[in-house]
């Protein structure tokens, strides 16, 4: 069996223009690098090569393909033109973050079982309806779009054949008229998984994304009262000063600046250029590129955008309280979240001294 693996990084922004602008929600950078980076760079790792269908190509070591049109369909499409004479393609979602062990187990899973093909599946309470995998005995797919306890996990090894009709019919249409006469492995997976689909995704995926262990590049500058405690990374050309405090896990990206007394902690992601002043702390937040937080500002489990500002003295409330012991939920797109801050825009300023409410930005 001989693999193109291909990752689908194009679409439209939708909700993430707040974020990126025209350019899909897989272009958000976390952890100094764009989010369809982790799928991209786990298959190069397998397979030595990667196709990425993209709007805008970038100087990395990957094969891009042009994005066509909008939609699988188009993406499949496009790649379909690029790939060589394999047999079979790996077809894996930019947006969607998992462990590189899933995509060697969705390949062996299909080995093992001796099917045409396989699609990862991850556990979810019984449900109903669009993504929902259908199953039949020996573990093969019956159908996309059933009931079950399993949901599609945003990769599929699939015949030629099948990829060429996926690019015609669409991906769901094509695999369910094939499961009647192919054998498609269904690959149980419960390990690392998460779906960005809305920006408040990001804050959850900061756990996913977070360093493990403790790195320093020589071009860095920490001061000497400066305390860095890990697993923490510091990207050249960023800088902490004075009496700063970096409490892992946390991400400080190229060219960042932590000003004195800042204190950045517990899952918090300041990117390549961003600022955070003097005295400021920020806490299981993402600080996208070249954002500004003010000084004496506090950011908790937030999203702030590229090229945003942040001025000085501006709190982000992340919990609402119901009394003294009882924290209110917090409702955003139909999910309820307990902790939960704001969303500041790219380009957006906050006015120095504001206090946003939980939830704020985010619909």
């Amino acid at each position: 069996m001989k693999i193109a693996p291909v990752v689908l990084a194009g679409g439209k922004p939708g909700v993430f223009e707040k974020l990126t602008g025209p350019l899909p929600k897989t272009y958000v950078k976390i952890g100094g690098r764009r989010l369809y980076h982790y799928a991209a760079e786990a298959l190069a790792s397998i397979f030595g090569k990667v196709y990425v269908v993209a709007p805008r190509p970038e100087a990395l070591p990957y094969t891009y393909v042009e994005e066509r049109g909008q939609g699988i369909e188009q993406a499949i499409a496009a790649a379909e033109s690029y790939i060589g004479a394999e047999s079979h393609i790996l077809l894996a979602y930019g947006d969607v973050y998992v462990d590189p062990a899933a995509y060697r187990a969705l390949v062996e899973g299909a080995a093992s079982a001796g099917a045409d093909g396989a699609v990862l599946a991850v556990p979810r309470r019984a449900t109903r309806g669009y993504g929902v995998l259908e199953t039949r005995p020996g573990g093969l797919l019956a159908r996309i779009g059933g009931e079950g306890q399993w949901i599609f996990g945003g990769a599929a090894l699939l015949p030629r054949a099948l990829a060429k009709a996926a690019a015609q019919r669409g991906l769901y249409e094509a695999v369910n008229e094939a499961a009647g006469s192919m054998k498609i492995a269904v690959v149980p997976w419960s390990g690392v998984w998460h779906d960005v689909n809305y920006p408040e995704d990001l804050v959850q995926l900061l756990e996913y994304t977070a360093p493990r262990h403790t790195y320093i590049a020589r071009g860095a500058k920490v001061s000497p009262t400066a305390v860095v405690e890990g697993p923490v990374v510091v990207e050249e050309g960023a800088e902490i000063d004075h009496f700063a405090v970096v409490k892992g896990p946390a991400y400080i990206g190229r060219g960042a600046f932590i000003g004195a007394h800042a204190l950045v902690r517990n899952h918090a992601d300041v990117e390549e250029g961003a600022v955070v002043g003097s005295s400021s702390e920020v806490s299981h937040s993402l600080i996208c590129e070249r954002a500004t937080v003010g000084r004496a500002s506090f950011i908790s489990y937030s999203v702030v955008g590229p090229d945003a500002v942040v001025e000085p003295n501006v709190v982000t409330m992340s919990v609402l309280r119901e009394g003294r012991e009882r924290l209110e939920p917090i409702e955003v797109r139909g999910r309820t979240y307990y902790k939960l801050g704001a969303l500041i825009p790219r380009a957006s300023r906050v006015q120095s001294g504001t206090a946003l409410q939980p939830g704020t930005g985010w619909h």
